[in-house]
């Protein structure tokens, strides 16, 4: 085990910018929730372990009771810092909050080596009452805002880090190099050896499935894969149907029979379209399209022999969204092996262009595991298939030469059956901006690519009556498809 420190998730946001900020310096980190036992943090060997909270958030989990007992450096941020105090014997004052932009002190302390003296931003200060145990190592205006214990290397700040807090990101650095005792070491060269090593080491003499979707995680995941094991790692991918224009074909010509990965290719069209006929509601598309992918994988997996290991593309983003359990699985009796399971999209992205997948693989928009099944409002058929697919790369195609690419999150187009005219339908376009961290707004692209894709799909998709542009936000990127 390489030197680790872990993040206990108090807040999404927190947690995620804190993390950023730790392997920028090399430090390799993982989030784990804020209720995790003293036994699990135990078993992954963490020389440190950072709380994150913000500090105007409310605690999204409550610590285990021993948590504090544990015998290592603690970091508690925002309103984490508040619990470790009561831990402690200290408290809050019952004062109103305090923020803005305010003079901060840092007191002789190896967690602020190398930071001075000045006005800082805060939110919701109010000053502690420290207990006998602890002492004030930071200040602002008078109020203490920052402790450490005495004896022990507990520390808390009611500061909050920012995403670009130069001074947020040096405070990270001491704790986990001068205080932890880490070794920077991680970096993308580190992350692939480790990832490869663990896939042999699992493995062992004999062979590894892994099932892609087609999508950046899994592609990266199967990749390693096949680097750790050649030829023995066999790989699934089921052509549903659902697909966007050339996206099978495509998929195939990079991973098959350019880089020479083993690849099955299953076409399963039929079972999916016989399987969506009749079906309108966009919660019953997902469950049917969930159940027969599970299907197709399982009838399929014994035409692969007997295998030591699975493969899965499971992300961060996944565990964070809740979607890391649900995926339809190969087997539950060999050990699963996750090598980007602690990485952000972003990172993810970034481990693909070292490994040497091209920059238009590695710009895939994020598309839905449901495929076009959600962006078709009514029954999906053939038909409405073969025209959603020729709207969407029109649009793709206008959106890509106008150079907008670079600046959107996602572009797609929906189709609608025109009310009271099923055999016609509506195109509704959709692009937007969006981050992992904010609302997805849509997009103000230039009118001459509206104006170019609606002429080209009036004029070269028969059948569509209307085009419109949709401008309305959604609370998150996950929340960006119509069903």
């Amino acid at each position: 085990m390489r030197d680790l420190v872990l993040v206990l998730n108090f807040s999404d946001t927190a947690s995620r910018t804190i993390t950023r900020k730790l392997r920028s310096e090399r430090v390799m980190c993982r989030i784990v929730p804020g209720s995790v036992s003293p036994e699990e943090i135990l078993e992954q060997q963490p020389l440190g372990l950072v709380l994150a909270c913000g500090a105007a958030e409310e605690m999204a989990a409550q610590p285990h009771a021993a948590l504090f007992d544990l015998d290592m450096p603690m970091l508690a941020l925002g309103r984490a810092a508040d619990m470790l105090l009561r831990a402690l014997g200290g408290e809050k004052e019952e004062a109103a909050p305090q923020g803005g932009l305010m003079a901060i002190e840092y007191g002789a302390h190896s967690l602020f080596e190398g930071l001075e003296n000045g006005d800082r931003m805060v939110k919701n200060i109010r000053p502690w009452l420290l207990s006998s145990s602890t002492r004030s190592i930071c200040s602002c205006e008078g109020i203490a805002i920052g402790f450490t214990h005495k004896e022990r290397p507990l520390m808390g700040l009611q500061l909050e880090l920012e995403q670009s807090d130069m001074e947020g990101s040096r405070m990270l650095r001491n704790f986990a190099l001068d205080i932890c005792g880490c070794t920077p070491w991680w970096d993308d060269d580190a992350f692939v050896s480790r990832a490869e090593e663990e896939i042999r080491r699992i493995t062992g003499d004999g062979t590894a499935v892994c099932a892609m979707t087609g999508g950046l995680d899994s592609g990266v995941s199967a990749l390693l894969g096949h680097r750790a094991l050649g030829d023995r790692l066999k790989c699934i991918f089921v052509d549903t149907g659902l697909l966007r224009e050339n996206e099978v074909r495509d998929f195939l010509s990079f991973y098959k029979e350019q880089l020479g990965m083993n690849i099955l290719c299953i076409d399963a069209k039929e079972q999916f379209l016989s399987a969506l006929q009749g079906v309108a509601d966009g919660a019953k598309k997902r469950n049917i399209i969930g159940l027969t992918m599970q299907k197709v994988l399982t009838e399929e997996k014994h035409r692969l022999g007997r295998y030591n290991a699975l493969i899965t593309g499971t992300s961060f983003n996944d565990i964070m969204f809740g979607k890391g359990d649900k995926r339809p699985q190969l087997a539950e009796d060999v050990p699963l092996m996750e090598p980007v399971r602690d990485l952000f999209k972003d990172e993810i992205r970034r481990i693909g262009s070292y490994l040497g997948i091209p920059a238009e693989v590695l710009s895939r928009q994020p598309f839905p595991g449901s495929g076009l099944a959600l962006r078709i409002m009514g029954e999906v058929t053939e038909e409405r298939l073969n025209i959603l697919r020729v709207c969407d790369r029109i649009f793709r195609e206008e959106i890509k030469q106008s150079g907008a690419e670079k600046r959107l999150w996602q572009y797609f187009a929906v189709l609608s059956p025109l009310p009271g005219d099923e055999n016609r339908s509506v195109i509704c376009l959709r692009a937007v901006h969006a981050s992992e961290q904010s609302m997805a707004y849509a997009a103000r692209l230039p009118y001459d690519v509206t104006e170019n894709t609606v002429t080209r799909i009036l004029a070269e998709v028969p059948g569509v009556r209307r085009v419109v542009y949709d401008l309305t936000p959604s609370s998150h990127y996950a929340g960006i498809e119509w069903q």
